[in-house]
């Protein structure tokens, strides 16, 4: 007889944010494995041509080595071919930050597991001359947020990653000294509207699409961090987690998160009474500059 398969109930970050905004939308995504609403988006662009940075990079290491190669693959691989313009300007640009900084890679998509915990550090960082390390988050975005960045000490994702800074330094064959441990970088790179004209090459399109792009390289010391704080707060959600799946905890609707991330949640039919988001829609009439002769 097959034993049944136990389910995984480690939290990622990702989960748990997810837990912590709205435990409605979490227990029926991670623990009722409902079925989504009929209507929900299917369009998963801009979380690809992500996808496609980060493969590129970690294929890689951070450096030029087979970057159309590798880059072709990926907008394949990720059905983002329209964007191979555009992403092969985000990491020029990237590579000219990552050069500047004068830190090396040395393991990407370090993974983290513990019973509580699952995740992936994009990269590890360290400076050759000092020894000193460090642990890498990379984004891409539609634009530099200063405000998010000048939050950065209060990251819950980089404060998670930093409380593995010991488990990670003895982590066999990459040689770190846990003194040396710095904090953390976040990088994130903005994406171009621009498309490629019909008169120029590919090449041309980089170089103009280049001008759009720009890349960071914020320095978060963990001086300023609190890793074990967050950690705890971590903790917290995971026992929230093993109380629904247990049903001693009943989930709560959070209906502002109905449409975070400006789009309409996939479970939207389980807090509207049934009716999916189209259909509520339908219920609605607006009056604009559109229909103003109707």
């Amino acid at each position: 007889m097959t034993e049944e398969k136990k389910p995984d109930t480690r939290l990622s970050y990702s989960s748990a944010t997810l837990l912590k905004n709205c435990s409605m939308k979490y227990y029926h995504h991670k623990v009722a494995n409902t079925a989504r609403d009929p209507d929900a988006e299917q369009n998963y662009d801009a979380f690809n041509v992500g996808k496609a940075f980060h493969f590129v990079m970690e294929e890689n290491n951070h450096s030029e080595d087979k970057l159309d190669e590798l880059l072709t693959a990926a907008c394949k691989a990720f059905e983002v071919e329209e964007h191979e313009g555009m992403l092969k300007a985000m990491l020029l640009r990237y590579l000219q930050v990552h050069k500047k900084s004068g830190l090396r890679a040395i393991m990407c998509e370090l993974s983290l597991s513990t019973p509580l915990f699952i995740g992936f550090i994009d990269v590890i960082l360290i400076d050759d001359k000092t020894q000193e390390w460090w642990i890498a988050d990379l984004k891409t975005a539609a634009r530099y947020s200063p405000v998010t960045a000048a939050k950065l000490a209060q990251d819950t994702q980089l404060n998670l990653y930093c409380s593995f800074a010991q488990e990670i330094a003895e982590t066999a064959g990459l040689g770190l000294d846990f003194k040396k441990f710095m904090g953390a970088r976040y990088r994130v790179t903005t994406k171009s509207a621009l498309k490629r004209k019909i008169t120029e090459s590919f090449r041309e399109h980089v170089l103009r699409t280049a001008k759009n792009v720009k890349s960071y390289d914020v320095i978060v010391p963990k001086e300023i961090m609190d890793p074990q704080g967050f950690f705890a707060e971590h903790k917290k959600l995971h026992a929230k987690t093993l109380r629904l799946r247990k049903g001693t905890l009943k989930p709560e609707m959070n209906r502002s998160y109905c449409d975070s991330f400006f789009k309409p949640c996939e479970f939207w039919s389980q807090c509207h009474g049934g009716k999916t988001y189209t259909e509520c829609s339908t219920l609605l009439k607006a009056i604009t500059t559109d229909n103003l002769n109707e």
